[in-house]
């Protein structure tokens, strides 16, 4: 059943973070700070390397990616997914702004060029794709002459482009939220957009932050057959180490994350050439 018109509630929308990770074992002290002999190693989750993904490409995840961020929840509303300028360039540029979603681009760009850009972009994915679909259609004459007239539409395919992430949910629940039209919220990268999204305090910041759950779908992966943590080089980390009750989490059930992706999520460890990867999830405790 489609969300109702007057969508008045948009801050229940959760934030889901989705991202990849992979456990490096590292000194305890910053940087920026002598090393202490005494220091003993922690674990941090690696997330990238020189801007790219540290691991050979995944085609189980990146493929789970594709169906959970483009799956509506309802016939009618359309996912929004949040991203940082650098995430955004990193998607192939045939690809961008990627189909049936929202992308939302947050850029400290005051210039205008970066908005521009991704606007030039929106207008020739959006003929490119109604080039295809007039082909397809074409040549398709059954399909074009028995169509149901009372077909659901597909998601949209649009962009946007703000200066921060509460400036990008506040857009969102005004443009699309309140029709009824928004679906999931998910937020994609990079460190920066994920550390944004982590401070956010339940009872602090603007309206448009308050009262709305935020959950983390993460794929772990390791080196098939490595032995200890050090299965990848990374230099860039998700911005939290521990998803514990004692950092403010809990670790949701196989069959809650299958619920937030709208697909069965089993939590097992599965191989994929030279790596293992498991899919799992956290949600925020408030």
């Amino acid at each position: 059943m489609p969300p109702p018109a007057n969508h008045s509630l948009p801050h229940s929308l959760p934030l889901t973070l989705i991202v990849a990770t992979t456990p490096i074992r590292v000194a305890s002290s910053t940087p920026l700070k002598l090393q202490d002999p005494n220091d003993t190693p922690t674990t941090r989750l690696g997330i990238g390397l020189k801007g790219t993904l540290p691991w050979p490409r995944i085609k189980a995840d990146m493929s789970f990616f594709a169906r959970v961020t483009s799956r509506p929840p309802t016939p009618g509303t359309t996912n929004a997914i949040i991203m940082g300028r650098k995430t955004y360039d990193s998607v192939p540029k045939h690809l961008r702004p990627l189909a049936k979603r929202i992308s939302v681009v947050i850029t400290r760009d005051q210039t205008g060029a970066v908005k521009e850009g991704v606007l030039q972009e929106l207008q020739a994915r959006k003929a490119k794709m109604a080039a295809t679909a007039k082909a397809k259609a074409e040549t398709d004459v059954e399909k074009s002459l028995d169509a149901p007239a009372d077909v659901v539409p597909e998601p949209i395919t649009d962009a946007i482009v703000t200066p921060s992430l509460d400036a990008a949910i506040g857009e969102l629940d005004s443009v699309y939220g309140k029709e009824g039209k928004l679906g999931k919220i998910w937020l994609i990268g990079g460190a920066e957009i994920y550390g944004a999204a982590l401070r956010m305090d339940a009872k602090e910041g603007s309206e448009a932050l308050q009262r709305r759950p935020v959950r983390v779908v993460m794929t772990n992966v390791l080196r098939k057959g490595a032995e200890g943590e050090a299965s990848f080089e990374c230099d860039t980390f998700f911005p939290l180490d521990g998803m514990t009750a004692q950092n403010g989490w809990r670790s949701a059930s196989p069959e809650e994350v299958s619920e937030w992706v709208g697909e069965e999520v089993s939590g097992e460890w599965k191989k994929e050439g030279d790596v293992e990867v498991q899919m799992v999830g956290y949600e925020r405790l408030h």
